[in-house]
């Protein structure tokens, strides 16, 4: 029986202002002339062959402080007026998802949006909206019967208590108590002690998470390449980045990503075979001075696509025709010889993980975990790399 097709119209209102002169500052050939846009009522643009899919989303029922997380139409203003990279993959606006009668009339909406459309291999970027809307992603992997892994940017765990309605704060406690259990690790980026009760650090190590604090990256935003790599879906918390480069969260500190390291980790993302949904959440537009965080996002989903352009597809587990260099080390005191791959192309290095046939037949793409050439000196130096460990205790 065929699988009956989705109306994603239904879900989207149009934008219009996107068709003003006034909207693009030139006619020259910006972004905005090179996408497809649903700018008309009954006009809704095909998904067909599409690469990359934008939503914009107002939905802040989740925001515990009551704030409008109503911007993408601001970071459209700014994404579009710029100068796209080399050439863009096919990329179309579905416009702004409509805010259900319920915040579970939204989840539901953006579920099912995303669902269908990651069925057609098309990536997903989300922007706008509260980051409770990570729920809502993570059910279009499961409704996919879709093992994932979750990476969020951001500056605390968000757990909060899964036995109450669920909040920008809490929505992680939901998804880790959810029986189908689709979520294979979940990876925070930037943590800040300060900002994390010792009993959520405590659960992610229990649950043998990956957690790394922001003092992790300075000037090493490298690092965190491997662990973008390696996700499914990546969603960004604004407050995350330092206020003096993105004001426009009521949460954000002195301290945090700066800008740069914004840009560099959706480059990464984009460069992921595996990253194939995006979320930009908690933008406060109210309190976004000069439109700098706007023009932010929009450099940040500029520089996603940039990456997105130049994908290696080099995973081993793909049928790529690309050589990859074997590297077994012995470790002394342990019943454990880590393999390592090395793709000889890109450079790029992963760790497979022991597998009888059950595990490698549910896991498969999990078995082999990104790294740098870091986790290999670390092997070398007689000690287990703890993104290895904890991968190999969460198979079990």
């Amino acid at each position: 029986m065929q699988e009956k097709r989705i109306d994603l119209s239904l879900y989207f209102d149009p934008c219009p202002f996107m068709d003003d002169p006034d909207f693009l500052e030139d006619k020259t050939l910006r972004w905005s002339s090179q996408i497809s846009k649903y700018t008309q009522l009954g006009n809704f643009p095909s998904t067909e062959n599409i690469k990359i899919a934008l939503i914009g989303i107002s939905e802040n029922r989740g925001e515990k402080s009551g704030l409008l997380c109503n911007g993408a139409d601001a970071v459209r203003k700014q994404l579009y007026n710029l100068y796209p990279p080399e050439f863009l993959p096919g990329i179309v606006d579905l416009g702004n998802l409509k805010t259900g009668k319920t915040i579970q009339d939204t989840y539901f909406a953006l579920c099912e949006t995303i669902t269908c459309l990651l069925a057609q291999k098309t990536v997903v970027i989300l922007l706008g909206g509260s980051q409770d809307l990570t729920y809502a992603m993570y059910k279009a992997y499961a409704k996919l019967n879709q093992m994932v892994n979750l990476l969020n940017i951001d500056s605390a765990f968000d757990f909060g208590d899964p036995d109450v309605p669920m909040k920008n704060n809490s929505y992680m406690g939901k998804i880790i108590v959810d029986p189908a259990n689709y979520l294979f690790n979940y990876t925070n980026i930037g943590y800040q002690t300060y900002m994390v009760e010792g009993e959520a650090i405590s659960l992610m190590s229990k649950l043998y998470f990956d957690a790394y604090r922001y003092g992790f990256f300075r000037g090493e935003i490298k690092e965190a390449e491997p662990m973008i790599r390696d996700s499914d879906c990546v969603t960004i918390d604004l407050s995350a980045i330092r206020y003096s480069d993105s004001p426009a969260n009521n949460y954000a500190r002195p301290t945090g990503f700066t800008s740069e390291d914004a840009c560099q980790m959706m480059h990464y993302a984009g460069l992921s075979d595996q990253v194939s949904t995006v979320g930009l959440f908690e933008y406060h537009r109210l309190l976004d001075s000069n439109e700098q965080s706007a023009k932010l996002l929009a450099e940040m989903i500029w520089c996603f696509v940039d990456g997105f352009l130049h994908r290696l597809n080099d995973h081993p587990c793909q049928n790529n025709g690309m050589n990859y260099k074997k590297y077994m080390v012995t470790l002394e005191d342990s019943d454990h010889e880590l393999t390592f791959y090395k793709c000889k192309e890109t450079d790029r290095w992963w760790m497979e993980l022991p597998c009888d046939g059950r595990q490698q037949e549910k896991y498969n793409r999990h078995r082999f975990i990104s790294c740098s050439y870091k986790d290999y000196q670390t092997a070398l130096s007689n000690e287990t790399p703890e993104r290895w460990w904890a991968a190999y205790q969460r198979l079990k």
